[in-house]
C-alpha cells in the first residue's frame, strides 16, 4: 500500500479502537468480577444485562460516530464498512473477555488471533498476486470476515448455557445502573489510554500529513507486538490472581502474582529481541527506504511498550484490591503528558517526537502505579481479614 493509504488505515483503526471503547465502557470490568463471585446459574443473567447495557450504548453512541466522516477525519467510502467494522470488532471483544472469565482462556486468546491475525496472512497473499486488492477496503472486507469467524466460534459455548429462565425476566435496570458507576473510572482510564495510544496519528495528519501518519502507523504497528504477545499471556493468569485475592487465598495470590511479574518481564525481553531481529527482513519485505531511514522510532516506541508493559504488574495488584481511582489518575497522568508532548514535539522532530512522546507517557503510567502501590501498601486496608475459615484454622494451629 501507499504511504498514504497506510495512513488512512491507520486513522481508521484508531477510530475503530476509540469507538469500541465508547460502546463498551469497560462496563465488562465491573461484570468480571459479579461473574467471578458467582455460579453458573446467576452467570446467565449477568451476560443478559451486560448485553442489555450494550444495546442501549449502540443507540447512544453509534449515530454520533458520524462526526468522523463530516469532519473528514475519515473518508465517505468507508462509512458502511466502519459501522459494520466497529459492531463486529466490539461483539467478538466482548465474547472474548465472557470466555477469559468463565475459565476459557485458551479458546478466548484463539478467537483473538481469529479476529486479528488470521485473515492478515490471507490478505497479504491476496494484495501479493493481484495488486488492485492492495486498498482499505480489503483489508476492512477481510478484519469483517475475521471478527465473523471469531463469533461464530466463541458464541458457541454461551449458547449450550440454560438461558431458559433468564430470557423470562427483564434486564436488571438497577444493576446496570450500578455498573455503569463502577465502570465510570475504568471507561475514563480507557480513553486516557487510548489517548497515549493514538492522539498522536490525529497529530502529525494535523502537522506533517496522511504519509507521515502512514509511517508512523508501520513503526507503532510492528513495535505494538511485543505488548499483544505479552497480552496473550495476561488474559491467562490475571484472572487467577483477582480471583485469588477474592477469596482471601493469599499464598495463591503471592504466587499468582510472581508468575505474572516473571512472565511480563520475561516474554517483554524475548519479544523485543525477535523484534529488533526480524525488523531488518520486514522493512526489505515493504521495498521502502522510509521505513529503514526512520527505524529509530521503531526503537523508542519499543522502549514505551516494553514500560506499558510492566505497568500491567502494579496494575493489577490495584485492580484486585479495587483501588479503582488510583488506576484512574495514573493514565490520565500518563495522558496529559502525552498530548503535552505531542503538540510540543511533533511540530519538531516529527514522528520520532511522537514516539518519545508516547514512551515519555507510557513511564509516567509505570511509574505512577507503581508508587500508588508503595503508598496504599501502607495503609491497614491492604491485605483483607482473614476469613473466619482462615481464623478457625491458625486457632487450631
Amino acid at each position: 500500500m501507499s504511504l498514504s493509504d497506510l495512513g488512512t488505515y491507520g486513522i481508521l483503526v484508531t477510530s475503530i479502537a476509540l469507538s469500541v471503547q465508547f460502546l463498551g465502557m469497560e462496563f465488562y470490568i465491573f461484570n468480571t468480577r459479579e461473574i467471578l463471585g458467582s455460579d453458573q446459574a446467576k452467570r446467565t443473567t449477568l451476560v443478559r444485562d451486560q448485553l442489555a447495557f450494550h444495546g442501549l450504548a449502540y443507540l447512544l453512541f453509534l449515530p454520533v460516530f458520524s462526526i468522523l466522516f463530516f469532519i473528514n477525519i475519515l473518508p465517505w467510502s468507508l462509512i458502511v464498512w466502519f459501522y459494520i467494522l466497529v459492531i463486529v470488532e466490539h461483539l467478538s471483544l466482548e465474547i472474548s473477555r465472557f470466555l477469559t472469565v468463565i475459565g476459557r482462556p485458551v479458546l478466548a486468546s484463539f478467537l483473538e488471533f481469529i479476529r486479528t491475525g488470521s485473515w492478515v496472512a490471507i490478505a497479504i497473499a491476496i494484495g501479493l498476486q493481484i495488486p488492485e486488492y492492495r486498498s482499505i477496503q480489503t483489508i476492512v472486507v477481510f478484519w469483517i470476515l475475521g471478527g465473523l469467524l471469531s463469533l461464530l466460534i466463541g458464541g458457541k459455548p454461551l449458547l449450550q448455557w440454560d438461558w431458559s429462565a433468564t430470557l423470562k425476566t427483564r434486564p436488571n435496570l438497577d444493576w446496570i445502573r450500578k455498573g455503569i458507576s463502577v465502570a465510570m473510572p475504568f471507561f475514563v482510564s480507557m480513553v486516557a489510554l487510548s489517548t497515549i495510544y493514538f492522539s498522536d496519528r490525529f497529530i502529525i495528519q494535523h502537522f506533517s500529513g496522511i504519509e507521515q501518519v502512514g509511517l508512523y502507523t508501520f513503526h507503532q504497528s510492528v513495535a505494538g507486538l511485543v505488548s499483544i504477545g505479552v497480552m496473550g499471556i495476561i488474559v491467562i493468569i490475571s484472572p487467577k490472581l483477582v480471583r485469588a485475592f477474592l477469596i482471601r487465598d493469599m499464598p495463591q495470590y503471592t504466587q499468582e502474582l510472581k508468575t505474572l511479574a516473571f512472565s511480563v518481564i520475561s516474554g517483554s525481553i524475548l519479544i523485543s529481541l525477535f523484534l529488533i531481529l526480524v525488523f531488518p527482513y520486514v522493512v526489505d519485505f515493504m521495498k521502502n527506504p522510509q521505513f529503514l531511514e526512520t527505524r529509530s522510532t521503531f526503537l523508542v516506541l519499543l522502549l514505551g511498550h516494553i514500560a506499558q508493559n510492566l505497568s500491567f504488574i502494579p496494575h493489577y495488584v490495584l485492580y484486585a484490591r479495587n483501588f479503582d481511582r488510583d488506576l484512574l489518575w495514573a493514565t490520565l497522568s500518563g495522558a496529559v503528558v502525552n498530548i503535552g508532548l505531542n503538540l510540543l514535539w511533533i511540530p519538531k522532530f516529527g514522528i520520532l517526537g511522537a514516539a518519545w512522546a508516547t514512551t515519555a507517557a507510557f513511564t509516567v503510567l509505570l511509574g505512577g502505579k507503581f508508587g500508588l502501590v508503595k503508598i496504599r501498601s501502607k495503609q491497614p486496608n491492604w491485605t483483607p481479614p482473614a476469613s473466619e475459615t482462615d481464623m478457625e484454622r491458625s486457632h487450631l494451629t
